[in-house]
């Protein structure tokens, strides 16, 4: 099953709301069925307000997912700080629980100042370590999904995300069509370029490539890949990537995901008009 939602709160929200606890509503009076709750700068996010949006979105049907701190960085040389990056993704989950959010979204690591190579090895090494933590911690029924990313500096092409992904079951990626198409110049226009996303997938975890969570947008790139977020009417340059040929392809190998917008400022606009899309194909 494919659901719709916003990464946070659009700048129309914010105009005639204060409180998180009205976007339950604002969303149903949207029709989009899922939300990411941002935990970018931060988990500062009480246990009471947690379990009252819980109520509010199980209530409202909505399908919540978090995004993690940015801080996060599993390709840290430094084993104190890698022991750090793990525990903020802990913490994460176990605030996670009373939001009753199940997917976690992970920016996995930078380079720094560490080969690709050496960065992937550190990052493998911490998500081995995480393995075990979700045991101790009884962490069987959520989600860690780290992300693919949009500049060169970063880990996370899809190939480097289907390898984390390939360790756990517990592990799904999560795609960023936008990060894709940036880190690579543009490189999502047809069905077949964005089906290849997939099979990348399935070369790597099998059947399991079918359970993805997803970000869209439209994104602004250069020589070294992203530069920012856009909104869908704002492109006027045609980075792209489009949505229409990435619908055809969700239905075509039968993928479940929901599917997060993180267009600039305009995310529940987006979010609508994807779902239209994908509806009306």
């Amino acid at each position: 099953m494919i659901k719709f939602g916003p990464s946070g709160f659009c700048d129309k929200f914010l105009e005639n709301h204060s409180h998180s606890e009205e976007i339950p509503d604002w969303l149903t009076e949207n029709k989009l069925n899922a939300f990411e709750y941002p935990f970018n700068n931060g988990i500062r996010l009480g246990d009471e307000k947690a379990r009252k949006l819980k109520t509010l979105f199980d209530n409202a049907n909505i399908e919540v997912s978090v995004h993690g701190p940015y801080y996060i960085n599993l390709a840290n040389e430094s084993d104190e700080m890698g022991d750090k990056s793990l525990q903020y993704i802990i913490d994460s989950l176990k605030k996670m629980q009373l939001l009753g959010a199940k997917k976690l979204v992970i920016h996995a690591g930078s380079l720094m100042k560490n080969s690709r190579e050496k960065a992937m090895e550190l990052i493998m090494k911490r998500l081995e370590k995480l393995k075990k933590l979700l045991d101790e911690n009884n962490i069987h029924d959520m989600f860690v999904c780290p992300e693919t990313m949009g500049k060169h500096g970063q880990v996370g092409t899809v190939e480097e995300v289907a390898k984390m992904c390939a360790l756990d079951e517990r592990f799904i990626p999560t795609l960023d069509f936008g990060h894709i198409n940036a880190y690579n110049g543009g490189s999502l226009k047809t069905e077949d370029d964005f089906k290849n996303v997939f099979l990348t997938l399935k070369k790597y975890m099998g059947e399991r490539f079918r359970n993805v969570h997803i970000h869209f947008s439209k994104i602004m790139y250069g020589e070294k890949g992203e530069i920012k977020h856009l909104d869908f009417e704002n492109d006027t340059e045609h980075y792209g990537p489009d949505f229409e040929p990435l619908a055809k392809v969700l239905k075509e190998l039968d993928i479940n995901a929901s599917i997060i917008c993180e267009s600039r400022g305009c995310q529940t606009k987006d979010a609508i008009a994807m779902k239209k899309i994908f509806e009306n194909d």
